[in-house]
């Protein structure tokens, strides 16, 4: 194997998990918006939640065997502990295990309640938005335009569509 194996699959699944987050999380949006009526949104969805957290955990632990970082099993799971850009890569592992848990949750949505699960889902945003910090604050190719124009295609759309959720209705003018 070459001696960079691993941070390059790392950097590969990691910016896979920031583009099947960011679709995710705008389907998503569609859904508990009510913006589309389509049945097969709530599958895909889920398809692209649960490759995010597998795409997330090849981005930690591929970084084990780089040989730059050296990075322990701990630096990759505990936030704020890795001495490679420590604020912002802490920001992601933070965003990375809310993904996993709010993900995971989806699961147990009947023994939490459903009700109770929604209001907890909505935390999802934020994590992900945590990994978009992470990504442009920690990811060493986030001054590409490449990696600018990839993340932005994704990114912008599903931002877009978070304001439009956030922003409270205004009552229509006669």
């Amino acid at each position: 194997m070459t001696e960079h194996f691993f941070w390059i699959t790392s950097r590969a699944a990691g910016i896979s998990a920031l583009l099947a987050a960011s679709v995710a999380v705008a389907l998503g949006l569609m859904m508990g918006g009510r913006m589309s009526k389509r049945k097969d949104l709530r599958v895909m969805h889920e398809a692209l939640s649960l490759a995010t957290l597998v795409a997330l955990a090849v981005h930690a632990l591929a970084l084990l065997g780089d040989g730059y970082i050296k990075p322990s099993l701990a630096d990759v799971t505990i936030p704020f502990l890795i001495d490679y850009r420590p604020f912002w890569t802490g920001v992601g592992i933070v965003g990375g295990w809310m993904l996993f848990l709010l993900g995971v949750s989806y699961y147990f949505r009947t023994r939490i309640g459903v009700a109770r699960w929604r209001k907890l889902h909505r935390w999802t945003a934020l994590a992900w938005v945590f990994g978009i910090v992470h990504a442009v604050m920690a990811g060493t190719d986030a001054s590409k335009a490449w990696f600018l124009l990839a993340a932005g295609m994704v990114v912008v759309p599903a931002a877009a569509l978070l304001v439009r959720r956030l922003t409270p209705a205004t009552p229509a003018t006669a």
